[in-house]
């Protein structure tokens, strides 16, 4: 499969969220709400209220006693990576077909083993180039950061395979979604000042389920530039598979969704709607000329991206109303007309008599 460098500018990615998001704000924020609410606060509830399984141990950076929940670290352990690939799964649906369930978090657990030893073994890669250098590791990070949307995608794949693909797609982008991710942080600056005047007026102690509860409060304004920049990094990942690519392969414009092709997957992968070509929205301008034509009927592909592999997620075809094929830019030549039927032979000479 084919991957693509990443030449479109961050702002046109997050113009194209908020394009995505608009009149959705509020479902996706509670996808991704609930997401962090599994991944985050359920530990921290098992941290700061729950004192079974806690162990209390000095501290000596902080100088002073830290209580460690096991149950929070078994938990974070065992349940982050079928989170991770639930995430990815909703936000798969929401951004290609615009199908907002938040019980697509729990899709993970549908290949929950695979989930568990991607983690793992991620982990573990991160962890041994951290060894070296932090830039090293935070290196790796990007380079393995798209293995569960890798694995959401398609559930068939391995977790080498999902890896390794991680990496190649990552060559030569891993400073582009750097600097995606790191133009959200004044949001997420803006959005955590609740929580830190929370925090600051009543001080509640730690492990205690009042800070446990303002914790939760306090998070509420941070879902939002959250799920704003999950968004974001979704279609940095349908940019790199080729799924949705530019029309004439530039970005020296601005974004316009329409402008761009989305692929809804092959016909024998696990989409089953039949349907190996691109679709655009609805309006979209023409394809310019020298692009080949297509018969009618058939949805144009742009040149150069090549057909989804097999194995896609499982998802329900695009809405009629919202999504039309791709239409041709100039008619079906007529049928040339048949050839004229041959002159007919010439009467014979009456052969002279002498």
């Amino acid at each position: 499969m084919n991957y693509y460098i990443i030449n479109e500018p961050c702002g046109a990615i997050r113009a194209n969220a908020r394009q995505l998001m608009n009149n959705n704000w509020i479902q996706v924020v509670l996808g991704v709400a609930l997401y962090y609410v599994l991944l985050v606060m359920v530990p921290e509830f098992f941290q700061n209220c729950v004192s079974f399984g806690a162990i209390t141990q000095w501290n000596g950076y902080l100088q002073q006693n830290q209580t460690i929940s096991v149950i929070a670290a078994f938990y974070q352990m065992f349940f982050s990576g079928v989170f991770v690939a639930g995430l990815c799964s909703f936000l798969l649906y929401f951004v290609r077909l615009r199908d907002i369930n938040p019980g697509y978090i729990f899709n993970g657990f549908e290949y929950y083993l695979k989930t568990l030893l991607l983690m793992i073994v991620m982990c573990v890669f991160i962890f041994l180039w951290t060894l070296l250098l932090i830039v090293p590791g935070i290196i790796a990070a990007f380079r393995y950061s798209q293995c569960f949307y890798v694995l959401a995608d398609d559930p068939k794949k391995g977790i080498m395979q999902c890896i390794n693909e991680s990496k190649q797609m990552m060559t030569g982008n891993k400073m582009k979604l750097f600097l995606l991710d790191l133009s959200f942080i004044g949001w997420l600056l803006l959005s955590s000042i609740p929580m830190a005047v929370l925090m600051g007026i009543l001080q509640p102690d730690d492990n205690t389920i009042s800070y446990f509860v303002i914790m939760f409060v306090g998070m509420i304004p941070v879902y939002f530039p959250i799920a704003y920049m999950q968004t974001a990094d979704t279609i940095f990942y349908e940019m790199l598979t080729g799924h949705m690519r530019a029309a004439d392969g530039t970005s020296h414009r601005p974004f316009n969704e329409a402008d761009y092709y989305w692929n809804n997957g092959g016909g024998n992968g696990s989409s089953g709607n039949g349907d190996n070509g691109y679709r655009q929205a609805a309006g979209t301008p023409q394809q310019p000329q020298g692009v080949p034509q297509q018969p009618q009927g058939v949805p144009q592909q742009p040149q150069g991206v090549p057909q989804q592999p097999q194995g896609a997620p499982s998802m329900r075809p695009l809405e009629q109303d919202s999504w039309t094929a791709a239409p041709a830019e100039h008619p079906a030549p007529a049928e040339q007309p048949t050839a004229p039927a041959e002159h007919p032979a010439s009467a014979e000479q009456p052969i002279k008599t002498e």
